[in-house]
């Protein structure tokens, strides 16, 4: 427990270091996904598809940073101009660095690809076992046996849900810092969050309970979804990747080699 606490305030502490960059990167993701989800059906997919291209950039860059040159000062550019290349430009540069990276963007554009095939099949079990059983063909006198068969098709989902959060966790530093094959980087973590699931799920819980709000705010009111994303999502997003990166620092610390295991 003490441990998961100790990851949240390091990545409080990394996200306030570089308030510009981390928030700048929240807000290019959170419009992003807005613009995408207006395609319809497609849109989500999409999302899950670049997302780990996306953290792979992130991940990449911070692994970078002791090495990296320090960032030129704005000079005599406008205010404006210098607030769009801060907050906009920059973070929007990081989060795509990863495609500059020729030895890196082919295993994480494969982790988006495998990503995305894992979260349609559990999408796929969830809409078969609980959408399945809610068909409105069904006799007053079965619906007690349907109401069964929803709670649990939605705990096997839940539980699938849940096994994928693991194996997807640790899966982009261990491809791109610890170059890993996909497949072998989503069965490390897997076993990494197994072995050390207290201190992940005082991690994890916290940003767990905040997403479940904004999804049952969403589900009210989509306005009302909308306005806790950008306010308590936009705050938390940062501070959970951070603290994630920091607890993958902490299982897989790095060498002059690269990282172990």
């Amino acid at each position: 427990m003490v441990q998961g606490k100790t990851w949240i305030a390091c990545g409080r502490r990394r996200v306030l270091e570089q308030k510009s960059l981390w928030y700048g990167m929240t807000l290019v993701y959170l419009v992003l996904g807005f613009v995408l989800k207006l395609i319809p059906f497609m849109g989500d997919l999409l999302l899950i598809l670049i997302t780990p291209m996306l953290l792979a950039g992130v991940v990449w860059g911070r692994a970078q940073e002791p090495h990296a040159e320090p960032a030129a000062k704005p000079g005599s550019s406008s205010p404006a101009l210098a607030l769009f290349q801060t907050w906009i430009a920059q973070p929007a540069q990081e989060l795509m660095r990863i495609f500059t990276q020729e030895d890196k963007m082919f295993a994480a554009v494969l982790l988006g690809i495998v990503t995305l095939g894992l979260a349609m099949l559990v999408k796929i079990i969830g809409y078969l076992l609980v959408g399945g059983s809610m068909l409105s063909g069904l006799a007053a006198s079965q619906m007690g046996m349907a109401q069964i068969t929803t709670l649990l098709g939605m705990g096997l989902v839940a539980v699938l849900s849940l096994l994928l959060g693991m194996g997807l966790l640790f899966s982009v530093p261990l491809t791109v810092l610890a170059n890993r094959q996909p497949l072998a980087a989503i069965s490390v973590s897997f076993s990494a969050c197994r072995e050390n699931a207290v201190a992940l799920l005082a991690l994890t819980v916290p940003f767990f309970l905040v997403y479940l709000v904004i999804l049952l705010a969403y589900a009210k009111s989509h306005w009302l979804g909308y306005l806790l994303l950008v306010s308590v999502g936009f705050l938390a997003l940062p501070v959970f990747v951070a603290a994630v990166y920091c607890s993958y620092l902490t299982l897989y610390p790095p060498n002059p080699s690269g990282f172990r295991r």
